[in-house]
């Protein structure tokens, strides 16, 4: 991770040890003065750092780090409901996971109740409550945003799955858009009354 001033693109601060040597996927997440980052490929990890402004500089200080076979979030993403990151833990294994920013608590790991839901990478989103997990062999998860407790809501396989799905979720107005190499399909998943 790097950061840079803006206006005029000076190095402001750098951080290097959950990197790994074949690709850097996931998205920080910004949260205040803090940044956390995961990366896979089984010698990334994941780190939250609080930076500081000193005069003219800005100081990136260390507040946790894990290890990849702790936590790292391999690609799909990351997302950060109040204080709690949820995402899908290890290199190609998707378990879906909700930390506490603050302090790197793992709340709940679901690796054990998720091992029949999908396989692979899970791309995600947030939307009214819930986590969306797509998963890189196509099934879709929902599953309840709270950081008491994994709490499975359902899934179900969207109509075309032709080779690993890495795109994002995304929600508009109560339909589910999933691409799918070429395809684009849409669901409504809109709550009826």
């Amino acid at each position: 991770m790097i950061g840079v001033r803006a206006a005029d693109g000076k190095l402001l601060w750098s951080y290097n040890r959950i990197a790994n040597g074949t690709a850097n996927i996931p998205t920080c997440i910004a949260a205040g003065d803090d940044i956390f980052a995961s990366s896979g490929y089984n010698d990334g990890g994941s780190a939250l750092l609080h930076l500081t402004a000193d005069g003219e500089e800005v100081k990136a200080e260390e507040v946790y780090y894990f290890g990849a076979k702790e936590l790292q979030n391999h690609h799909g993403g990351m997302v950060l409901i109040g204080e709690t990151l949820y995402f899908g833990h290890g290199h190609n294994k998707g378990f879906p996971v909700a930390v506490d920013l603050p302090t790197g608590k793992v709340l709940w790991n679901a690796q054990s109740e998720s091992r029949d839901i999908g396989n692979g990478s899970a791309a995600i989103t947030y939307v009214d409550g819930h986590v969306i997990f797509r998963y890189q062999n196509g099934p879709v998860a929902l599953i309840e945003a709270t950081p008491s407790e994994f709490r499975f809501k359902g899934l179900f396989r969207p109509e075309v799955i032709q080779k690993e799905a890495w795109s994002q979720p995304v929600v508009v107005d109560g339909k589910l858009f999933l691409r799918e190499q070429d395809t684009l399909m849409v669901y409504d998943v809109s709550t009826k009354n």
